[in-house]
């Protein structure tokens, strides 16, 4: 009997401990932190890709824009900052253009090849033309249909920030991810 109790108290004092989730920031969370933000959870929203672009700042994030969040498949709260194109030059080599099925760059590569490119693209300092001159020039495009709902950009946004954050601790960098939003190929 008395184990029990024992047992049973120490199960309640465990089960009591607040956890902590891992929380992690695209571009940075001094900018998630600095920011004006109307924060929208992937998992609950019926908006759609167009109200997300439309409604994304222009970079560098120094206005009030929309904080895409979502939690992947093993616990991990993501908050992501997207940003759309404003009237700056970007040379296309600084972009990876991804769809949702695809990556456009060289001759097309299905979404599987996503971490080669994307290590390709943050790791090239400007060795080969097509990719990024280095990285911190480094953009991701998610160029989707306008009508894409909030769980298939979580979908998306998930396999993309995965990925990065493998490519990011493998090469013991503190690289930013900067996603751009753009709907029916309307820049590049």
């Amino acid at each position: 009997m008395k184990k029990t109790i024992i047992i049973t108290l120490l199960t309640l004092i465990l089960s009591c401990q607040k956890s902590t989730t891992k929380i992690y920031f695209y571009p940075s969370e001094d900018i998630y932190k600095n920011s004006e933000l109307e924060k929208i959870n992937l998992d609950s929203t019926l908006l759609d890709f167009k109200y997300f672009t439309d409604n994304s700042g222009v970079f560098p994030y120094n206005e009030k824009r929309i904080s895409v969040e979502f939690t992947n498949d093993f616990g991990i709260k993501k908050c992501l900052i997207p940003a759309k194109y404003d009237s700056g030059n970007y040379k296309k080599r600084n972009i990876l253009v991804i769809k949702s099925d695809s990556i456009k760059i060289d001759d097309g590569y299905l979404i599987s090849k996503l971490r080669y490119l994307l290590r390709r693209h943050f790791t090239n300092n400007g060795t080969n033309f097509k990719y990024s001159d280095s990285p911190e020039k480094a953009i991701v495009e998610l160029n989707l249909n306008s009508g894409t709902n909030g769980k298939e950009l979580k979908k998306i946004l998930i396999n993309l920030t995965d990925v990065f954050d493998e490519i990011n601790s493998e090469i013991i960098d503190s690289l930013e991810l900067n996603v751009f939003f753009d709907y029916d190929e309307s820049y590049y």
